[in-house]
C-alpha cells in the first residue's frame, strides 16, 4: 500500500491591510521571520503537497551537490518552484506581486537523517512561529491546502492548452525540472 504524502509545512494566508504595499509587507516579513527557511510565495505557486515536497527535495539536493544558484534556501526554493534559473524571473513568478492579497507562508524543514527520507516533522515545533508571523504581518489564516489551478499555470509560466479539468500537480512538478536547464 502506498503511503500518503505527508503534510508540507505551509499555511494559506490572507493579508488584512489592503493599503500596505507588497514591498513593505515583504520587508517587514524579512525582518521578523526566525530564519531564511521561512518564506512567502504567491497563492497560485503551490499546487499540492507533492509539488512542494518535490521543490524542497530539489532544493536540498542542490545544496548537497553544491549546485544551488542561490546562497539561501528561501530564494533557491522560489527559483526551483518557478522553473527557472533566473532569480528575477523566479520572484516575479512565485514571489508576491503588487495585487496579491493571499499567499502561502512556508517553512522549509531541514534534512534530518538523509535526503532519501522526508523529514519527520512535528507541527508543534514551528506552528507557534507561524502564528506569530501571521499576526505580525497582519494576516489571517485560510483553511485550505495547495491545489493545482489555471492561475497557477499562468503565474509560473507553464504553457498549457488542454482542458481545464485535466490540470493536475504533475504539470507543476514537471515544471520544476526547468529550474536546472540553463538558457
Amino acid at each position: 500500500m502506498e503511503k500518503a504524502t505527508p503534510w508540507f509545512p505551509c499555511w494559506g494566508i490572507k493579508f488584512e491591510n489592503k493599503e500596505i504595499l507588497i514591498p513593505d509587507l515583504v520587508n517587514n516579513f524579512l525582518k521578523i521571520r526566525p530564519n531564511n527557511r521561512w518564506l512567502l510565495i504567491s497563492k497560485f505557486s503551490a499546487a499540492s503537497e507533492n509539488h512542494l515536497w518535490n521543490a524542497w527535495y530539489t532544493m536540498e539536493q542542490n545544496f548537497m551537490n553544491n549546485t544551488a544558484l542561490s546562497k539561501n534556501p528561501d530564494a533557491e526554493f522560489i527559483r526551483i518552484i518557478s522553473g527557472t534559473n533566473q532569480l528575477k524571473t523566479a520572484f516575479s513568478r512565485a514571489g508576491l506581486n503588487k495585487n496579491d492579497e493571499q499567499a502561502w507562508l512556508i517553512y522549509l524543514p531541514s534534512v534530518q537523517e538523509n535526503l532519501d527520507l522526508l523529514p519527520n516533522i512535528s507541527t508543534i515545533s514551528f506552528t507557534e512561529s507561524a502564528q506569530k508571523i501571521i499576526y505580525l504581518i497582519n494576516a489571517s489564516i485560510l483553511t485550505e491546502r495547495p491545489r493545482p489551478s489555471k492561475e497557477g499555470l499562468e503565474r509560473l509560466g507553464i504553457e498549457f492548452n488542454g482542458n481545464i479539468n485535466s490540470i493536475n500537480d504533475n504539470l507543476f512538478i514537471g515544471h520544476i525540472a526547468r529550474s536546472s536547464i540553463t538558457s
